[in-house]
């Protein structure tokens, strides 16, 4: 965790706000999971508040139920490496921006020749973002930040029917019940950027904490294993016990989270209170004893993230 800016790097924070127009500066916190290779610096990258970065990590829970039968629907799921890969991190950052926020951008990293947004013919590991509406040519992101309603894109957008499976139920609920918002943050808009332009949107203030995603998934799995424990012991146990894999553990996952039934349509969300599974979320970051920093080099935060 940083304890100190230098006097260089206070310096080089206050020009860089100083390219933002005071009256619409300001700062707002967000997470980022993403592989421990990539710095600080969300360039072409989605983050989200705490809500909005728990509907991500939640969703994901049932991965093992979605991707055992892939098809085109999930594969962006299954094949996404925020998701799927094995040397994940979650980064807690600082960024002052400008608050006249713009469409959302799509964003994600290139695995296997796709993002899954639309770049077919990139390169593996660049993080690309696309604008405009779903299903038509892509547009160019412009130097805005772009700003979505998680409950307004995904808890809105129609319940499951009789007919889906209940992961599909899950991705619903879980956007109803956790709502935030996701950021996306360009290049473009980069005050720090090789060229910034007179008009850059957006920096990192501060780079407040990383740590394995691993271990944050730990801490949560243990809150919520202790507000069920008897549906996690029929299935294959808690603590180092747990199977993340098995159907059982994930069924009692979302029903202690989300409430019973909730794998299916019409069901009304219940379960964990929403405050207690936020602390749970915050706790790696609050203490070293939950979770232990990873270091992330003084330049990280400056540099290209590709």
């Amino acid at each position: 965790m940083q304890h100190g800016l230098s006097m260089v790097t206070l310096v080089l924070l206050l020009q860089l706000s100083m390219a933002i127009d005071p009256v619409h500066r300001t700062n707002i916190t967000v997470y980022h999971v993403n592989q421990a290779t990539y710095g600080a610096a969300p360039v072409n990258m989605d983050t989200g508040d705490a809500l909005g970065d728990m509907y991500f990590d939640f969703r994901s829970v049932d991965l093992p139920m979605e991707c055992a039968k892939p098809s085109p629907s999930t594969q962006h799921d299954c094949e996404n490496a925020e998701v799927t890969s094995d040397n994940l991190v979650i980064t807690k950052l600082v960024l002052t921006v400008d608050n006249r926020f713009g469409e959302y951008g799509r964003c994600n990293v290139c695995v296997n020749g796709t993002d899954h947004h639309g770049h077919n013919n990139c390169t593996d590991g660049q993080y690309l973002c696309s604008c405009g509406e779903r299903g038509k040519p892509l547009e160019e992101c412009g130097a805005a930040v772009g700003q979505e309603n998680v409950t307004e894109h995904f808890g809105l957008e129609g319940d499951c029917t009789d007919s889906d499976p209940n992961w599909r139920c899950w991705h619903g609920n879980v956007a109803r019940k956790m709502g935030g918002l996701w950021y996306s943050t360009t290049e473009k808009g980069w005050c720090d950027s090789e060229d910034p332009a007179l008009n850059c949107t957006w920096f990192v203030a501060e780079a407040v904490k990383r740590v394995n995603k691993s271990c944050s998934d730990n801490v949560i799995y243990n809150r919520v294993e202790t507000e069920n424990q008897a549906c996690f012991a029929d299935c294959s146990g808690v603590g180092q016990h747990r199977n993340t894999t098995s159907d059982c553990w994930i069924q009692c996952f979302y029903d202690t989270v989300l409430g019973p039934g909730t794998d299916k349509p019409r069901s009304q969300i219940a379960g964990i209170p929403l405050t207690t599974l936020v602390d749970a979320w915050d706790a790696p970051f609050d203490s070293e004893d939950a979770c232990p920093s990873l270091p992330i080099p003084s330049q990280a935060a400056w540099i290209r993230a590709w």
